[in-house]
């Protein structure tokens, strides 16, 4: 039984890396394959499968410390995983991020601290990749967590751009253990006799993710026979989509005027909906390197007509249909008070802002009470770093300007409407 366990996880793993199109001939000690190892048991697993198919000699580690957490503990999982490679014989190389750096690149970045510590760990990946000449570097994502993934951006609203999960290949990065399970890895680390650690923020109920793992998943497991199938099967029929979006939006492309990016208004809007919303997208983020813009406002812009003068803004681009053109820059004249998105003037004359929450906010509820918005937040369990990503609409045409809406539905929470 244990040895049908090893050779059928070491197997699988190695069917994976065909799937990511990585030919094991090519995997040698001048063109390394690459393992970013944590010490969970995902990437435990990984490791100890590629040093019994390839031996140590073609295998080189990365780990990474991002010292978010105690000091004790962060630094035990880099220990451990130099640890595990010295006694396997893998070449590894360590990366410590300064303590404070993911939290100050969030702030830079206005997307979360996760955001900021994947953003900064796969900055040190492509060095990785570079410095040693690998031929690809795998990652230990598994089944359950394409699953996560997939229910999670269902959840925050995410198109066919997010809805077909995790690519099992980007680039020179590559992830062989998309079809295996989470149950398989450790039955296949406990046949080994290997221990592994355990990251304490994987049961933190702030995140989204494990929510859906500790209470989702289980609901669906008991109630919904078959749901992975079929979540897997709507994953596959999303990419092709996806792919064909993409492909129809290659025929069109932005013109560039300076800071500025532009397209003839009657050709973009003769574009079915999907296509002028995701090249949107991409030119705010040509324009503003990245910035979020609020789905809110792309809708905004996907209503309107070839023929008429319109302009909306969002804090960091100004989009404008003026002169026959839909014309995205970036912003100049930043409103200064803190925390606002967009300012959108309405035909009637009334002015919307719609923004991030602020200190001291409120809102009207049913019984025309006044409620904190914060304290709907924590009602709602929105996780600190995604309070400041949930748009308030405030209506400053009207005496008191009152916020009227709470738009939690871009993010997978509830709508709060007066």
């Amino acid at each position: 039984m244990r040895a049908h366990t090893l050779i059928d996880f070491e197997q699988n793993v190695l069917s994976g890396l065909a799937l990511c199109g990585i030919d094991a001939r090519a995997v040698t000690k001048m063109t390394p394959l690459g393992v970013a190892v944590s010490g969970g048991a995902d990437s435990v697993s990984l490791l100890c499968a590629l040093v019994a198919i390839f031996g140590a000699e073609p295998l080189c580690v990365l780990t990474v410390n991002h010292n978010l957490r105690a000091e004790a503990e962060t630094s035990g999982d880099a220990r451990f995983v130099e640890s595990l490679c010295a006694r396997l014989g893998v070449r590894c190389k360590r990366v410590d991020f300064a303590r404070g750096a993911v939290t100050r690149c969030a702030e830079e970045r206005g997307r979360g601290v996760e955001e900021a510590a994947r953003f900064l760990r796969y900055r040190a990946f492509d060095d990785f990749i570079a410095d040693e000449n690998l031929c690809a570097l795998c990652l230990a994502h598994n089944q359950n967590d394409m699953l996560e993934t997939l229910l999670m951006r269902f959840l925050q609203g995410s198109g066919t751009e997010g809805g077909f999960g995790i690519a099992r290949r980007r680039g020179r990065v590559v992830r062989p253990l998309l079809d295996v399970s989470r149950e398989a890895i450790e039955a296949y680390l406990r046949a080994r006799g290997q221990d592994w650690r355990t990251d304490a923020t994987n049961d933190d109920a702030r995140y989204l993710r494990n929510n859906i793992r500790k209470y989702l998943v289980p609901l669906l497991d008991d109630r919904f026979a078959g749901w992975k199938t079929a979540l897997a099967s709507g994953a596959e029929k999303a990419y092709d989509d996806n792919e064909a979006v993409r492909a129809l939006c290659e025929g069109h492309r932005w013109e560039r005027d300076g800071d500025a990016v532009w397209m003839d208004a009657a050709a973009f809007c003769a574009l079915p909906r999907a296509v002028r919303r995701r090249l949107l997208f991409a030119a705010c983020d040509t324009v503003c390197g990245g910035s979020r813009v609020p789905y809110y406002v792309v809708r905004k812009v996907l209503d309107w007509t070839a023929n008429k003068k319109q302009t909306i803004c969002t804090a960091d681009a100004e989009i404008s249909l003026v002169s026959a053109k839909i014309i995205v820059k970036k912003r100049q004249n930043k409103a200064t008070e803190s925390g606002f998105l967009a300012i959108i003037k309405e035909d009637n004359g009334s002015v919307h802002l719609v923004r991030s929450v602020q200190s001291g906010d409120c809102i009207r509820a049913k019984d025309g009470s006044l409620k904190s918005v914060q304290k709907i937040f924590g009602d709602w369990k929105v996780p600190a770093d995604d309070r400041n990503r949930i748009p308030l609409v405030q209506d400053v045409s009207q005496a008191g300007q009152p916020i009227v809406a709470i738009l939690g539905a871009e993010l997978g929470y509830s709508d709060w409407m007066v």
